[in-house]
């Protein structure tokens, strides 16, 4: 068994420590950013990490009202921008901690006035001594290349600190991700002989849509990275203003369809793929979905729209690995990459 694959069954163990070492830290560092007022967030990130960004991106900005922005860190690094960031949080998200980008972004911004977090999984990392306040995801040491653990413990972070930011009680309850991503992980028979079918697939296009666009970024970079299959990705509604016109019969379509507003969206889109003949695998628990499509990863019903995005990234983070492995690749030590990925 890969390292990968060890590491996505590590996940319900890892997001439940995340969430007892995190919970007390996470409710004092709330009531303090209430008090300072904040006007603006900006999440600073750079591969999965940017993915679990643009995921905090729509969660805080439906819980909490406040503006949030994805930071472009050659804005800092190479331009040397000088932002006036009073009244603004600044995330940094690392999984190593030392992104050397990251970590200039964070210290810029402390000095122009914003208050810092730091979410990485090593704790003795450059980051942590940058920030005002660091979170960890208490994933344990991630040796394959492919994040995986990790992905998912960032994006917990983010349940938890919107928590504690929303205006409003939110829609949604964290305590029960751990125990949705172990019954997530029970697909992984299935996909295992899923994968068969897609041995000599080389390109393709991974959907998604509001609270579930950043799993079709991750899902797209997961094949790519282990795979070497040029995977594009798209929400449903930007897909269809041009990119629909790339496919052809039998062309693969990947698309995340959890319950929720945008399903009936998604649906549409599925109608239209299969006028065109289009090979499609949707990852739903929406019966008339799942029959709509080629094929269909089938999740609980249990799972609703807001607690959806890390459940519904295992199966993609399984179908990824194991079809690196029926394509005789090695999803651990993906070619000219390595775990550390220094730019600036």
């Amino acid at each position: 068994m890969s390292l990968m694959l060890k590491e996505i069954a590590e996940q319900p163990a890892a997001l439940e420590r995340t969430i007892a070492e995190e919970r007390a830290k996470i409710a004092k560092l709330g009531n303090l950013l209430k008090a300072r007022d904040i006007h603006l967030i900006v999440l600073v990130a750079r591969g999965s990490s940017d993915n679990a960004a643009l995921f905090g991106r729509y969660l805080l900005e439906i819980t909490t009202g406040i503006p949030v922005s994805l930071s472009a860190p050659s804005v800092y690094t190479i331009y040397n921008a000088q932002l006036r960031l009073d009244h603004a949080l600044v995330v940094g998200v690392s999984q190593s901690g030392e992104g050397e980008d990251i970590n200039r972004v964070l210290e810029s911004a402390r000095q122009s006035g914003a208050y810092t977090i730091g979410i990485t999984n090593e704790p003795g990392s450059s980051m942590t001594r940058l920030v005002d306040e660091t979170l960890l995801t208490h994933g344990g040491r991630e040796r394959s290349v492919a994040a995986t653990k990790t992905f998912t413990g960032q994006m917990l972070l983010f349940y938890m600190l919107a928590t504690e930011l929303a205006r409003n009680p939110v829609p949604f309850s964290y305590e029960a991700i751990p125990r949705l991503v172990a019954g997530a992980l029970e697909q992984k028979p299935a996909i295992m002989e899923l994968v068969q079918r897609y041995v000599f697939m080389e390109n393709c296009v991974v959907v998604g849509r509001g609270l579930a666009y950043a799993n079709a970024y991750e899902l797209a970079l997961k094949l790519m990275e282990t795979c070497y299959v040029v995977a594009e990705r798209f929400s449903s509604a930007d897909f269809l203003h041009g990119p629909l016109a790339m496919v052809e019969r039998h062309f693969p379509v990947i698309l995340f369809a959890p319950p929720g507003v945008m399903l009936p969206g998604v649906k549409s889109l599925i109608e239209r793929l299969r006028e065109l003949h289009a090979d499609t695998l949707s990852i739903t628990s929406d019966i008339d979905a799942a029959g709509m499509c080629t094929r269909s990863i089938v999740m609980s019903r249990e799972i609703d729209e807001f607690l959806a995005p890390i459940p519904y990234i295992v199966p993609g983070q399984l179908f990824a690995a194991l079809l690196a492995e029926a394509k005789g690749l090695d999803p651990d030590a993906p070619r000219s990459l390595s775990k550390v990925t220094r730019t600036l």
